[in-house]
């Protein structure tokens, strides 16, 4: 029992966004019963060995490379399916925790799920475990912060499907997101970031919207955006309209009209603000 942990929640923790009320590395599994379920959100994945999940009336394999997500209040049961199960734990709590797996991670079922890099987590819960064993006057704090970048890794890693990640999504485009980062100051088609993947230009669109979240050419103007606000700092005496041309646009006046849109000001005010003459 020594890798469990359970934080002290005073006043100060239960107002955190991000907080854990307890964690365990290398658990040896029990069989375990909760007709009321647990009170908060729970992880659970395996280490070696495997396990069985029970939710009603299905029964659930949890093996190596899979965890067992738990809603709150949700009965439910699991047990050992090997001779040891071995695995890493946590409980999450916290407001923007839990809007963070149920909203951003689209978590909000109960179930077992697969994670393509289960030792990135493990290795979170593993210092989670250890900074609450510390002396560390702050350590509650610190442990807000790791509980956070447990969710960014869960986030990427974890999904319904052993093919279907965040990381596994974003792999998928890794290629046009290059080229866009290498081309970004000449013009680019449809048909160019297309033939990348071997799809159609409107596949390609479907594709990036679904996994980025906005369109692709939105995508293009916002790095455009990114490389030219370095460019009017580094370039202090050049024009507006020869740092629009070196980033990608043709048109100056649509330059500063995107600008202002994502930046909120214009390219000449953004330089005022970091240049003073």
């Amino acid at each position: 029992m020594k890798n469990t942990v359970f934080p002290i929640r005073t006043e100060n923790e239960v107002k955190l966004p991000y907080f854990a009320n307890g964690m365990a590395s290398s658990y040896k599994q029990e069989h375990i019963i909760r007709t009321n379920g647990f009170p908060t959100h729970l992880w659970l994945q395996t280490q070696s060995g495997s396990g069985r999940l029970v939710l009603g009336e299905e029964e659930y394999l949890v093996a190596e490379g899979q965890g067992l997500f738990l809603l709150p209040d949700e009965p439910h049961e699991y047990y050992p399916d090997s001779d040891e199960w071995i695995v890493d734990w946590i409980s999450v709590s916290g407001t923007e925790a839990i809007d963070f797996m149920t909203n951003k991670a689209g978590l909000d079922r109960s179930g077992v799920y697969f994670i393509s890099e289960p030792e990135k987590t493990r290795a979170i819960i593993e210092q989670l475990v250890q900074t609450e064993q510390s002396e560390d006057p702050l350590r509650n704090l610190n442990i807000s912060s790791l509980v956070y970048s447990f969710l960014i890794q869960w986030y990427q890693n974890v999904s319904a499907t052993s093919t279907n990640t965040m990381s596994q999504k974003y792999a998928r485009l890794i290629p046009v997101l290059e080229y866009i980062d290498n081309h970004y100051n000449e013009a680019i088609t449809l048909k160019d970031l297309s033939d990348l993947l071997g799809v159609t230009p409107q596949h390609l669109c479907t594709l990036f919207r679904k996994i980025m979240n906005t369109r692709i050419f939105e995508y293009i103007n916002r790095v455009r955006i990114k490389k030219s606000k370095e460019y009017l700092l580094e370039n202090a005496e050049l024009p507006i309209r020869d740092v629009a041309h070196a980033n990608g646009f043709e048109d100056v006046s649509y330059f500063c009209y995107i600008f202002k849109r994502i930046e909120h000001a214009t390219p000449g005010d953004f330089r005022k603000t970091f240049i003073r003459n």
